[in-house]
């Protein structure tokens, strides 16, 4: 009996222990890769000398308006060269596209999240559901969660593991789900969320490289409807792998052994309820008066000549201020119920907390917006973009088979730079024009991206909540037998897999039915 049940764990152990090796490796490589301030500060230098030895090379494409247009590399090792960097290094850093727009939604989302709003909302519905539907709603409320940036990887994990320890199952395996559904899924919300207007501001700057995407459509509501539908059939796939495979191995390899957990603590306290019924009225006001501006014909949220609402609107024009009022406010109404803003300094000193996660972002932009503005002054860009759009016509790497190549190039480089922004910082300036070239819109572009760079972030050795994942599950394990980072990449390994494929299916189901990415947003121009 000891012999039956000790052999699918020594046969996992050696699968452990080649898959660490593997891991091991990764982690090396990664390592050896530079902070991204110093990442962009490279490139940027690397820009310049580009320019100086490519100067005068030249390509031509034919103009929005169907004129051919020919563009040259300028150096800027030269004097003019020397005068643009050192007089507009401020106003580029300043003028940065998604500087602002971070930097004015973490502080509204930070107030949600400091004041407790976001995990007592997502206790409550965790709590409130029947046995059988809970880890469909780990998977929904674990995608969703990016509403609260990288707080969701933390409470949804350990109020998952506690509430599948009550329900008398193995709490590492709720643990599994909800690290893949707030990581993996990451991109995917039945809501705008702060990823929507990172990813989109980056992609803002970069339409206007080349005349064909100049005046396409970027604000963050530009792959909505695909995001909003993507939440469902990511939350399908995970279910059936959860249930089908990654349940089994858990519950072979680590048995629940009398796993228990007291989950007083996850329960809403008094407070909490009465802050989200605050919550709950103010979010129903706020939508309303938003409804009153802009169904009617003269709303003053529709477009002053036309209107209408898509293609533009102040409404879509101006989303961001719209979230982060709907955020500040409900926010607020939730400290006011809980009673932990108690004067009007918490409510500023709640949002200053919130930009503590974005500093670092802020310090990287810097050597990002330098990094954009000469690779695009210099028309190395365009250059780029133009040459490498011939050479895929060439090799006949068009339509569907090009969106796959950038599904995996992107997936790729998740394995070695985890920040979605950074990687689309590097990829946008050449990719945005490249697939605009071809006839593809930005959305299309970065809906690409946002499908390879998401599904497998869980399983990148590279991210940095793998320890905070382990400590948690550290606190059920009653076991002598370690739990080490190739048990939980292991674990998310058939989740990575899945969510890939099944993503990466629906957009190109998207396509092939030519349904919009977003409001008045079409796939191909």
């Amino acid at each position: 009996m000891t012999n039956t049940t000790n052999q699918p764990q020594e046969h996992g152990k050696k699968k452990l222990g080649i898959f660490q090796r593997f891991l091991d490796t990764v982690e090396y490589i990664g390592n050896k890769f530079p902070s991204p301030f110093i990442l962009f500060s490279i490139m940027a230098l690397i820009v310049l000398l580009l320019s100086k030895v490519f100067e005068g090379v030249s390509v031509e494409y034919i103009g929005a308006g169907g004129e051919n247009v020919t563009k040259a590399v300028v150096s800027l090792l030269n004097a003019d060269g020397f005068r643009y960097i050192l007089t507009d290094m401020v106003s580029i850093f300043i003028k940065f596209p998604p500087l602002g727009l971070v930097i004015m939604m973490m502080m509204a989302l930070g107030l949600a999240e400091k004041t407790g709003l976001v995990t007592a909302f997502v206790r409550k519905v965790m709590l409130g559901v029947p046995e059988w539907a809970i880890t469909a709603t780990i998977f929904i409320l674990g995608i969703c969660g990016n509403l609260a940036s990288d707080a969701a990887t933390v409470f949804v994990p350990a109020a998952a593991a506690a509430v599948y320890a009550s329900m008398g199952r193995n709490p590492i395996l709720g643990l599994s789900i909800a690290f893949a559904a707030t990581q993996a899924g990451f991109s995917a919300n039945f809501l705008p969320a702060g990823t929507d207007v990172i990813i989109s501001s980056i992609t803002k700057s970069a339409v206007g490289i080349i005349p064909q995407t100049a005046n396409s459509p970027a604000h963050p509501l530009i792959n909505y409807y695909f995001m909003a539908s993507s939440v469902v059939v990511l939350a399908v796939v995970g279910v059936f792998i959860a249930e089908k495979i990654v349940g089994p191995r858990v519950n072979r390899l680590h048995p629940i052994n009398e796993f228990a957990i007291e989950v007083e603590d996850q329960k809403i306290s008094q407070e909490e309820e009465r802050g989200l019924r605050f919550a709950k009225w103010t979010a129903i006001g706020y939508v309303l008066i938003i409804l009153a501006l802009l169904v009617p014909e003269f709303g003053l949220l529709r477009n002053p000549e036309t209107h209408a609402i898509i293609p533009r609107s102040p409404f879509l024009s101006g989303i961001v201020p719209i979230l982060f009022f709907f955020f500040l406010f409900v926010g607020v109404a939730f400290g006011l119920g809980k009673r932990v803003i108690k004067k009007e300094s918490d409510v500023a000193k709640f949002m200053a907390q919130g930009l503590a996660g974005v500093l670092s972002f802020v310090v990287t932009a810097f050597s990002a917006a330098q990094f954009i503005a000469w690779f695009t002054k210099t028309n190395l860009a365009t250059v780029l973009a133009v040459k490498g759009a011939n050479l895929l016509k060439s090799l006949d790497l068009t339509g569907l088979m090009l969106i796959v190549c950038l599904i995996l190039l992107s997936a790729f480089l998740d394995m070695f730079v985890t920040s979605g922004g950074v990687k689309w910082l590097i990829l946008a300036p050449i990719f945005v024009p490249m697939f605009g070239l071809l006839g593809m819109e930005p959305a299309l572009t970065q809906a690409a991206y946002r499908v390879g760079e998401s599904s497998i972030n869980s399983m990148t050795p590279l991210n940095y909540y793998i320890p905070v994942m382990l400590g948690i599950i550290a606190k059920y394990s009653k076991s002598e037998n370690k739990i080490g980072i190739g048990t939980l990449v292991a674990l998310q390994l058939p989740y990575g897999i899945g969510f890939l494929l099944a993503w990466s299916s629906w957009l190109i189901i998207y396509l092939l039915l030519g349904l919009p990415l977003g409001p008045g947003v079409n796939a191909f121009m």
